[in-house]
């Protein structure tokens, strides 16, 4: 029935009657259809919130992938497995403003496509040939929606990261850009730039006006947060925390979150004795049988040209920070009821079979359980086994 109508017309129903019509839609495919009805329907429809997907694959012991499955994360704290349109053959790769970045692992140099699974849009990236073949791409975050600003950008970064790569949706091409580090490099993209960060070196790409490449500015580190005390081990890439016993960086995170950008530090919380730096059992480790990780957040403020502190940030409020290696993001529990207030979402081991899913309670900072992902393949017996999870999705309509 045409828009526009009157009466008892289906557009004339109440926009809370449309939206428990859409939340009851079986697929994203009829979601999507369902906004395209007409503008009435499609406003309706902008209030529901999607929820967190975890991609997982069915994995060898080495970690090799095959199928690849994704989940919800509902509103019960569980991980409920549903069938996502993700093309077979692919390898996920990250994920950005609503796109997967998937490759060929069978390509060599590695050509990236970013396909939004709502939507079904594809969008073919050339193969980053500058590379090492080690180095293998392991994030790629992106400015904006391709299919809703023309001149978007993309920063793909590899593991161990020998340089990054730089893409413009104007010129079509990777641009190698000089940064190193020696494990998991953090990229956000904040107030219109791109900041990149491992341990405590935090950099800023400088897009030049005259359409060059980006040059990496490093920022330096202030000594003082906003209440004067020391922040920080004092090196650009210093492990160290201050304390009686020393933690380990294991991951490095910049995210967006409520207006801010933070800094995530995800740590082995190990300690070592000062003088031979042996590890000492503090009798920590999880059910699951690895060792405690700490989750440590910190605001980036800009306080001058180049410069930035790092005030600690203890709570996350209403907030919930979704962490991979490849992607993390903040959520809102009043936007997206299926989020914990104040947790963190992390995935620990991730891309082995026996990985798993901690949910800390940035209040106690303990694992408060490790989620199990059931996949949907009639198995029996333990059903988590040999599903490795490779990382978080936020779906965009």
């Amino acid at each position: 029935m045409a828009c526009g109508g009157t009466g008892e017309e289906w557009p004339s129903l109440p926009a809370d009657l449309l939206l428990a019509v859409f939340a009851l839609l079986p697929s994203d495919a009829d979601r999507v259809r369902f906004r395209a009805v007409c503008a009435r329907w499609a406003a309706a429809a902008a209030t529901w919130r999607p929820r967190p997907w975890l991609v997982g694959s069915r994995t060898d012991r080495s970690g090799q992938g095959a199928a690849m499955s994704s989940f919800w994360l509902s509103q019960a704290s569980g991980l409920v497995p549903f069938a996502a349109a993700v093309p077979p053959g692919l390898e996920y790769l990250s994920s950005s403003h609503g796109y997967l970045a998937l490759s060929d692992p069978r390509a060599a140099p590695k050509a990236i496509t970013l396909l939004n699974p709502v939507t079904g849009r594809r969008v073919p990236l050339p193969p980053i040939g500058f590379f090492k073949k080690w180095h293998d791409v392991a994030t790629v975050v992106l400015s904006a929606d391709p299919a809703a600003d023309a001149g978007w950008a993309a920063v793909a970064a590899g593991f161990p990261t020998n340089c990054l790569a730089y893409y413009s949706s104007a010129a079509g091409a990777w641009t190698p850009l000089h940064f190193s580090a020696a494990g998991y490099a953090g990229v956000e993209h904040y107030g219109g730039r791109f900041y990149v960060a491992f341990k405590n070196r935090i950099c800023v790409l400088h897009e030049p006006e005259c359409g060059s490449p980006p040059a990496v500015i490093p920022l330096e580190l202030s000594d003082a947060d906003a209440d004067g005390d020391h922040v920080g081990g004092g090196g650009s890439d210093d492990e160290d925390v201050p304390g009686s016993g020393r933690r380990v960086a294991v991951d490095t995170h910049l995210v967006e979150c409520d207006g801010d950008l933070l800094h995530v530090s995800v740590r082995d919380e190990a300690e070592y004795s000062s003088d031979d730096d042996v590890a000492v059992d503090g009798g920590s480790s999880t059910d699951s049988g690895g060792g405690k990780r700490v989750v440590e957040l910190h605001r980036v403020e800009l306080v001058g040209d180049g410069a930035v502190r790092l005030v600690p940030v203890e709570r996350l409020g209403w907030h919930s920070l979704f962490l991979g290696r490849n992607r993390a993001f903040a959520l809102s529990k009043a936007e997206f009821p299926a989020c914990r207030v104040n947790c963190v979402y992390l995935l620990d081991r991730q891309g082995h079979p026996d990985g798993v899913v901690r949910v800390l309670d940035m209040d106690s900072q303990w694992a408060r359980r490790d989620e199990t992902i059931y996949p949907d393949d009639g198995r029996r017996g333990s059903p988590s086994a040999g599903w490795a999870r490779r990382g978080w999705f936020l779906p965009s309509y």
